[in-house]
């Protein structure tokens, strides 16, 4: 069943790209909607493409910004009297906040910008006007869509080159024009689209046509949540990595920015530059046995220290008692208290000065992303064909294979992250010296914001950064690092503890306490 629409009358197909000549119009110079300002020759289009209804909206790429959040659902069991939680990660999502700038170069393009929008709205709207009239007997069937209950679901593929896409390498990103309905399935991410927010930019103005007024700009803020349902399941955008730290076999690798740069070495090499070699550095790491002994496939990344925001909270849990004829709290008469959190929230600010290092910044973001998510479910092979988000065993007799919703990341930073008694005796920072002054935590939350006023560099039609920011939250799950103090017959002292000599070092590795 044909569901892309052509041209209804003498109205134009809001859907096309270029300013062409039309055939079936006798060759006439036909306006396709982008104005006479020559921007539509480029290759700088967004695609959002409806899945079942085959129609396509594009949009000049004047994106003010790209927001990744990736988020997991966490249940942490926490018990009074408990100086620990019990962290449990399970599925993991994604969305991308995006705001596009949509300008007018004259009153026909401000238009069909309106149209655009209006066209948008409907293809994102409730569903229930795309029932199917299916034929006496016959079932309907869209490809790479369920229609199982009569509905058509409104599910999208939007593509921005390597910016917004499935992380699928696509073979020549400098040439195209237009792309293809069939590419932009292949090739762009997908989503449902959450919202679509229009605000019409008044400072800029408007141009009058027949008593109305038309938005000389139109900024419009999309959140495009990742949704799979459509996806063949050996070419998911992302999955984390396998208890081995390897690829999931499910996975396109290169998601978000399609840069195939493999290997931990190769991509964190910080280089700065006439500074010399600096003893600092953000580093964050997959587990591995023992102080960074070789195991699997190393998954680790570091960035220079650039901090926007760094904090570290430590709180305590209190039951308290009711009372309604007091002013105040009281203690409960059981005085309950516990453990609450050690959290640090922090974000990174990562530049580049050339597109070498915009490359491996783009790479350190893709490993990143596969290490906050949990390890895929191993499954028998026979199984696969009816499971999406799985992956098969693993070859690997690692003990801690069964704790897969448990994955952890080593965490450390010179000063700032770091466990009591950390090594600072090296000239220079290695895997194995940062790894093993490290702390084991929870990443919780992780979003990635593209700088996109600094701009990009540009090869061969691929765009990388010149400036992204990463947010990181990490959670600790004990509070063994933090050594209270205890008293006996009227004196105190410091908690003692089997992993240092120096408990009371955390978390400034620096004396701070003397005792007696």
């Amino acid at each position: 069943m044909e569901l892309k629409p052509g041209k209804f009358g003498k109205q134009y197909n809001i859907s096309d790209t270029i300013l062409d000549r039309d055939p079936a119009n006798g060759g006439v110079e036909t306006f396709r909607g982008t104005g006479t300002d020559y921007s539509e020759i480029g290759t700088s289009i967004i695609y959002i493409a409806s899945v079942p209804l085959k129609r396509v909206v594009s949009l000049k790429a004047f994106i003010e910004t790209a927001k990744y959040n990736i988020a997991k659902t966490t249940d942490i069991l926490e018990e009074m009297d408990k100086n620990s939680k019990v962290f449990a990660t399970f599925d993991g999502d994604l969305d991308i906040d995006v705001t596009i700038n949509i300008p007018a170069h004259s009153t026909n393009e401000a238009r069909n910008n309106l149209a655009k929008v209006e066209e948008l709205q409907r293809l994102i709207s409730p569903n229930s006007g795309y029932k199917i009239p299916a034929p006496k007997g016959k079932a309907v069937s869209i490809k790479n869509v369920d229609t199982t209950n009569g509905v058509v679901p409104s599910v999208f593929r939007v593509w921005f080159k390597n910016i917004i896409s499935s992380g699928k390498e696509f073979k020549d990103y400098s040439t195209p024009r237009t792309m293809k309905f069939v590419d932009i399935m292949k090739h762009g991410f997908p989503c449902v689209i959450d919202s679509i927010t229009y605000e019409p930019v008044l400072d800029a103005g408007f141009l009058d046509l027949n008593n109305f007024l038309y938005p000389k700009v139109i900024k419009l803020n999309l959140k495009l949540i990742m949704e799979v349902s459509q996806v063949n399941i050996r070419e998911l955008p992302i999955e984390g990595f396998d208890p081995n730290g390897n690829y999931s076999k499910f996975d396109n690798k290169f998601f978000p920015f399609c840069v195939p740069l493999t290997g931990s070495t190769k991509i964190n090499n910080l280089d700065y530059g006439d500074q010399g070699t600096q003893n600092n550095a953000f580093f964050m790491s997959l587990e591995v046995d023992g102080e960074g002994e070789k195991w699997g496939s190393r998954r680790w990344v570091q960035f220079k220290p650039f901090l926007e925001s760094f904090t570290r909270t430590h709180g305590t849990s209190i039951t308290y008692a009711e009372s309604k004829e007091r002013v105040g709290k009281l203690i409960s008469s059981d005085q309950a208290m516990t453990f609450k959190d050690l959290s640090y929230k922090f974000k990174l600010l990562i530049p580049a000065k050339d597109l070498d290092e915009s490359k491996r910044n783009c790479a350190k973001i893709q490993y990143l992303m596969r290490m906050f998510y949990r390890p895929p479910q191993p499954v028998d092979a026979e199984e696969i064909g009816d499971i999406h988000m799985v992956a098969p065993h693993y070859s690997s007799g690692r003990k801690e294979y069964v704790s897969l919703s448990n994955r952890r990341i080593k965490v450390y930073s010179p000063s700032f992250i770091e466990k009591a008694g950390a090594d600072r005796k090296h000239d220079k920072l290695t895997f194995k010296s940062m790894y093993g002054n490290g702390i084991s935590m929870f990443l919780n939350g992780l979003s990635v914001d593209v700088n996109f006023e600094v701009g990009f560099f540009e090869e061969a039609g691929k765009l990388y950064p010149k400036e992204m920011s990463i947010d990181l939250d990490f959670m600790y799950d004990s509070n063994d690092l933090i050594k209270t103090y205890t008293l006996n017959g009227g004196k105190y002292a410091m908690q003692s503890s089997k992993e240092t000599k120096r408990p009371h070092l955390f978390p400034y590795n620096r004396k701070t306490v003397t005792l007696g």
